[in-house]
């Protein structure tokens, strides 16, 4: 049986570096929806980062079930700005799991862009899943 923290204070004050996902799959906001499937399939993830194209600022995640939503309408004019359907949470990688958990904890969260301080560019993701595997040792 695995064994959870009972309380806060038994989490680990591992840094957010340790247990992310190196690397950020992300695409141009006036990509087309089909460029963005295609990424999500090529990276074998569930949401992209869709950056402005002039200046490279997240502006928001697409994620793999509103994508389908989007191809279940079968629309062609439809570019990955459209597609957003969470907006971007940031978590410096110096940050403690302790932190990245209360991030994750909020609604309609589901996973934190890994930035250093004042950089734009993502270093990394932390899912649910990523706290979880760090937490039970896997």
């Amino acid at each position: 049986m695995i064994e959870f923290p009972t309380y806060v204070d038994e989490v680990p004050d591992t840094p957010v570096a340790s247990v992310m996902r190196h690397g950020v799959v992300s695409i141009a906001e006036d990509a087309s929806l089909a460029n963005v499937a295609r990424a999500m399939g090529d990276h074998q993830v569930h949401a992209i980062l869709v950056e402005e194209r002039t200046t490279g600022r997240p502006l928001g995640w697409a994620k793999a079930e509103t994508l389908l939503a989007w191809m279940n309408m079968q629309s062609p004019w439809v570019h990955a700005h459209q597609a957003i359907s969470e907006p971007v949470t940031t978590i410096a990688p110096t940050a403690s799991l302790r932190d990245a958990i209360a991030a994750l904890s909020r609604q309609g969260t589901s996973r934190l862009l890994v930035c250093s301080d004042g950089g734009r560019a993502g270093e990394g993701v932390v899912t649910h899943l990523d706290v979880i595997a760090a937490l039970t040792g896997r």
